[in-house]
């Protein structure tokens, strides 16, 4: 019988947080159902530093949500970000018994936990590992290893930790707004559910999401995320430069970032000014275009040198044919996709969640991507009856039926 199976997204971020509401029924399309935000001021850097602002953030951004769904929330799907994570390319590999020759999905299991052994401190937990490629024997680039004849079974996986401290305080927050913790998704993989297309996972593209305090950057290859990096910089700080370089309110400062801020210089008005309210009881104050574009320009371009140097690390940037896809609130800055392209040396395009039942066009904005993947995510490890968080669709046909040992390598939840 169909019931209604309802997810919640949350997205805890570093200038805003983000509640989703979605609800389907079992078989039919995702219906976005309420969405609502709040700013942050717990968060620096993607982290919680300060646990009574970050529990508001929470609360209100919930109850805007659940007020436009007209439903109560009861547990979430939280997205982990933050500068703590770190990447490690691991290599797994079983020998098979000498009476099994068949590989099954306990073999499948124990070869991925093996990629998970890491000399890891006290401080620090595995949060996703993604597997890139199966081998058997002398098979190579094997998608499903189950059902082959093999001595011997590898694998070539991403594992992703975090600090986990960092990641308890956020539970905590959570648990203090009178909610569970249902998972937890890495963020840049929730926001590729949300708008890379599968063509783009295929043939080799970059992610990158630049939100408030950090900027997410994940390369999909052959439909497997193959990289992941966080660079500790996004929008915020754009936002505290127009701030401080042109003495500003912050509030004005960031609305003048998104109104009026560009990385292309506008030929036609190379003088012109802007009128915002300034500190002085709010009175105007004439901003030149030429001032904001500058203070925009440096530092965007300076993220985006940060990024290429980032792809080049990983040693995939000669194998992205599909170019770059920037979203993210921190995307939202005009001509930014040309920028992005002249300084990666690749094309750009802009990414936004893609067409869902409730989603209205105010609503498939880069700065939702997270949050709407999030639920994407939930509905998708609720369909498998296991969290797949970090698998790719290239592997799901493995993945979403080994629910019992995903569970052992990336647990729903800390609690």
């Amino acid at each position: 019988m169909s019931r209604n199976r309802t997810f919640v997204g949350l997205d805890v971020g570093t200038t805003k947080t983000c509640a989703v509401i979605g609800q389907e029924y079992r078989g039919a399309q995702l219906h976005i159902l309420g969405v609502g935000t709040a700013p942050s001021y717990g968060l620096k850097g993607g982290q919680v530093v300060d646990v009574v602002l970050t529990v508001k953030a929470i609360d209100e951004a919930i109850y805007r949500a659940e007020k436009a769904a007209r439903l109560r929330a009861s547990q979430v799907v939280t997205g982990i970000a933050g500068g703590h994570l770190q990447s490690h390319s691991q290599r797994g590999e079983v020998q098979l018994p000498a009476n099994e020759r068949e590989v099954r999905e306990r073999h499948v299991g124990a070869v991925v936990r093996g990629a998970t052994l890491l000399s890891l401190s006290e401080d620090r937990e595995v949060v996703a590992v993604i597997p890139k490629t199966f081998a058997t024997d002398h098979l190579t680039d094997v998608l499903d290893p189950r059902g082959l004849t093999a001595r011997r079974l590898s694998v070539e996986a991403h594992v992703v930790t975090g600090a986990t401290n960092a990641m308890a305080n956020l539970e905590h927050c959570v648990d203090q707004a009178g909610l569970s913790t249902q998972g937890r998704v890495l963020q840049p993989l929730a926001s590729a559910r949300a708008c890379l297309t599968p063509e783009q996972r295929r043939e080799g593209v970059v992610l990158i999401d630049i939100g408030g305090g950090t900027t997410d950057v994940a390369l999909f290859i052959d439909d497997a995320c193959w990289h992941i990096a966080v660079i500790p910089m996004g929008g915020a700080l754009v936002t505290a430069d127009i701030a401080r370089g042109l003495r500003l309110p912050t509030k004005v400062a960031e609305a003048l970032k998104v109104e009026h801020g560009s990385v292309q210089f506008p030929p036609d008005d190379l003088d012109g000014t802007v009128a915002v309210p300034g500190f002085d009881h709010g009175a105007p104050v004439a901003v030149r275009r030429r001032d904001l574009y500058e203070v925009v320009t440096a530092r965007m371009e300076e993220l985006l040198h940060l990024v290429r140097d980032e792809i080049t690390r990983s040693g995939y940037y000669d194998i992205l044919p599909a170019g770059a896809v920037l979203t993210g609130g921190g995307s939202r800055v005009a001509d930014l996709r040309n920028v992005a392209s002249h300084v990666l040396d690749m094309p750009v395009t802009m990414g936004q969640p893609r067409a869902l039942w409730g989603l209205g066009e105010n609503l498939r904005a880069p700065e939702f991507s997270t949050g709407i993947g999030l639920v994407l995510t939930a509905a998708a490890a609720e369909e498998a009856d296991g969290w797949v968080s970090g698998g790719s669709r290239r592997h799901q046909g493995v993945l979403d039926r080994l629910g019992d040992w995903m569970r052992s390598v990336v647990s729903p939840s800390t609690r």
